[in-house]
């Protein structure tokens, strides 16, 4: 297989990993927790991402709740200008909140490997 294919993401090197019956319990746990299969959870932490697991449903009722006090301020604003600020304050808090909830932890191989931790 040429490089370029490899390079695209072209799945070709199979593994095999030994696990006990309690580590494969959890690592089926872990990635259902986090709505991937075994697989794609083994593959996001090998490029360097932790899985989240999927929020509640109440982080996602909270969400809701943001936006129609968003849509207030925003109904607000051809009377009193500075909603619109806060109406950005709001959208900011949002999306802050949603990528601290549900995206993938970041860590680096190459400095823990440095730090002696690997």
């Amino acid at each position: 297989m040429s490089k370029e294919k490899s390079e695209k993401g072209v799945r070709n090197v199979p593994i095999t990993v030994r696990l006990n019956e309690g580590e494969h319990e959890k690592l089926k746990q872990c990635a259902a927790a986090c709505g991937l299969s075994a697989a794609e959870f083994m593959r996001q932490l090998c490029k360097g991402n932790a899985p989240q697991p999927k929020p509640k449903t109440e982080f996602w009722e909270l969400l809701n709740k943001l936006y129609e006090v968003h849509d207030a301020f925003k109904k607000c604003v051809p009377y009193y200008l500075t909603a619109a600020e806060i109406c950005k304050e709001i959208e900011d808090f949002i999306l802050e909140l949603q990528q601290k909830i549900t995206l993938p932890l970041r860590f680096n191989v190459e400095e823990l490997m440095e730090q002696g931790a690997v």
